[in-house]
């Protein structure tokens, strides 16, 4: 299931599809690695909103405390592991465990990186909506990698907006459902903050959006 690959400097080890430092792993190899569902196309295909919501263990809005990774070895195999916990501020869907840690494939320790395409990136201080699944289980324990992260950002004036993890500001919850786009600098539009998009269409905010998720997993529980 994992084989190893040597690099002059420096010496690596990879998961199939998936080397540190420059290249990339690709998400067709998640089932491949956990022995799940065979994968069936080289990128993640976008859920529609109630799926994301009905796919989610439980979903949080939470801020980042610390990310910590770690070099594990398993006989002449060893990949990285980042912890991200997380300071939960809102539980909005599902009973998450408390302290609620994320473990993800992938990360830095020294000067090797095990990077995972499409993966999000978390920062000490990085306030989330979170769609969980599979954490701990999983090498990615988001909804669907990119899709199941949707951070929270504020404009000039200190409004709270909801963007998609590529940094474009979240118009409708329908957006989840559209492929994801190389974004601008994280939250930003044009270099600057914005709770807008050219031509003045607001954003959701937080409460907005967490509403529109109460609803449809109220939808699911009926």
């Amino acid at each position: 299931m994992v084989d190893s690959s040597y690099m002059d400097t420096p010496r690596i080890e990879h998961f199939p599809c998936a080397t540190w430092r420059r290249l990339r792993f690709m998400p067709v190899c998640l089932a491949m690695v956990l022995g799940a569902a065979p994968a069936f196309a080289t990128t993640v295909i976008p859920p529609e909103f109630n799926q994301l919501v009905d796919q989610a263990d439980f979903i949080v809005r939470a801020v980042v405390k610390s990310v910590t990774s770690e070099l594990r070895t398993s006989g002449p195999h060893r990949h990285i592991i980042t912890k991200v916990e997380l300071d939960v501020r809102e539980v909005i869907s599902g009973a998450p465990p408390q302290p609620l840690v994320l473990q993800m494939l992938g990360g830095k320790v020294g000067d090797e990186e095990m990077v995972v395409e499409g993966a999000p990136r978390f920062r000490v201080g990085d306030e989330d909506i979170l769609f969980v699944h599979g954490n701990g289980r999983q090498l990615c324990p988001l909804v669907a990698m990119m899709y199941g992260r949707y951070p929270i950002k504020r404009d000039d004036h200190g409004r709270e907006y909801m963007t998609r993890s590529n940094g474009t500001p979240l118009l409708s919850e329908q957006e989840v459902a559209q492929p994801m786009r190389a974004g601008v600098a994280e939250g930003t539009v044009h270099g600057a903050p914005q709770a807008s998009v050219p031509g003045g269409t607001p954003a959701l905010s937080p409460a907005d959006f967490t509403n529109r998720i109460k609803s449809a997993a109220n939808r699911v529980s009926r």
